[in-house]
């Protein structure tokens, strides 16, 4: 709940986190916006402190809302139409029902990915092993997080400049643990890209915390964490 599934606008245009954030409580902290669609002017600081723009808000359901944003004041039944365009292609690709069934199943656990890959190879994608083979009944079994002791992850498709991630293990369940691996993965991000001294393809960290693994490609950027003990070998055939 209380997610953003997905950003759609001209590269120029792009909203500040904080400016998403700000969308998000105008809208859920007023229940008439649930009763019907409505169209109302809203201001959006970091992207442009001195102007307003024009909000079409419609929910599709009790939990999930379509917002579009124009600069123009009387674009309200032109929005209108784009979102009955947009809703049809949602229920066509029965993207809404699977939302609604992410949210009642929750998010994505590291415990439900399936084991370590085979080791015959050192690259990172590999297939899986099958269920009754051998090598898969050897693997560690560890009572927190997913495989190889693997605790989260975040990865982000550069080409759709969208993300997913897992939800938090109970290794990392208060909002200080939290708080300190996002720091962590700044940290790691901040590494990865700086043009002194890179740009890198993968990282490897190992601290009194957690192991962390990066790697970077064209297409992607992918940032784990392991248990602190956790092996390097698994950690990367993860």
């Amino acid at each position: 709940r209380n997610k953003v599934i997905s950003l759609v606008g001209a590269q120029k245009a792009s909203l500040r986190p904080d400016d998403m954030l700000l969308l998000a409580n105008f809208v859920m902290s007023s229940e008439s916006f649930r009763m019907s669609e409505s169209f109302s002017p809203v201001c959006l600081p970091r992207y442009n402190p001195s102007a307003f723009l024009y909000a079409y808000i419609h929910y599709f359901d009790a939990d999930t809302y379509l917002i579009l944003l124009t600069t123009s004041s009387d674009a309200f039944y032109h929005l209108k139409d784009c979102r009955i365009c947009i809703e049809m292609v949602l229920l066509k690709s029965n993207v809404l029902s699977e939302v609604q069934r992410s949210l009642l199943d929750g998010g994505m656990h590291v415990e439900d990915l399936p084991p370590i890959l085979h080791s015959g190879s050192s690259h990172l994608g590999q297939h899986m092993l099958p269920s009754d083979s051998p090598e898969r009944l050897k693997e560690p079994n560890h009572v927190i997080g997913g495989p190889a002791g693997l605790w989260h992850f975040i990865y982000r498709s550069i080409y759709l400049d969208q993300y997913v991630s897992s939800e938090f293990p109970s290794s990392i369940n208060t909002r200080q643990q939290q708080k300190r691996l996002y720091k962590a993965y700044q940290k790691l991000f901040a590494s990865m890209h700086d043009k002194g001294i890179g740009p890198h393809k993968t990282q490897f960290r190992r601290d009194e915390n957690y192991v962390l693994l990066c790697w970077v490609t064209q297409d992607f950027e992918l940032y784990a964490a392991f248990d602190p003990l956790a092996d390097k070998a698994l950690a990367i055939k993860t």
